[in-house]
């Protein structure tokens, strides 16, 4: 019993391998509601290393929007975590790893729903795409940035 206990702890407490990877300060540019947009994340272990939290940044000629994220590992490449604005919305976020990225689904039915692609390049960089559902059930991209790990 003690080994199981263990081991259950052992496995808990190792990092995710695809969320470590996006730890780190990341900046870039990119296009985000037809505006060009200066963005900047830092992906940070936060609470004793149970949660990964985003800060992020778009700075766009209209607008500055700004939001932080809490991801937690829930096993088998799943995650859980919430989403929190400037403009004042928080989200639910259902997550799951797509090779080298990390697929966030954001909203609900009542809200909005959207989807969020953090994608990891083979180059060391990283590409972001943002995606809402429209009322007719279609998606289509609002958001599109390349990044640099700094």
């Amino acid at each position: 019993m003690h080994l199981l206990l263990s081991l259950v702890l052992l496995l808990q407490s190792a990092p995710d391998p695809l969320l470590t990877r996006l730890a780190g300060e990341w900046s870039g540019i990119g296009t985000v509601l037809n505006q060009p947009s200066k963005i900047s994340m830092t992906w940070s272990w936060e609470l004793g290393g149970q949660f990964l939290r985003l800060t992020f940044r778009n700075e766009m000629p209209k607008a500055t929007f700004e939001g932080h994220a809490y991801y937690r590992p829930s096993g088998g490449g799943r995650y859980r975590g919430m989403w929190f604005d400037n403009s004042g919305m928080l989200r639910p976020l259902d997550a799951g790893r797509d090779g080298d990225a990390l697929v966030a689904k954001w909203g609900t039915p009542e809200t909005e729903e959207g989807e969020t692609t953090y994608r990891l390049l083979s180059d060391g960089k990283m590409e972001v795409t943002d995606r809402v559902k429209s009322k007719d059930g279609t998606w289509r991209v609002f958001g599109q940035s390349g990044l640099m790990k700094r």
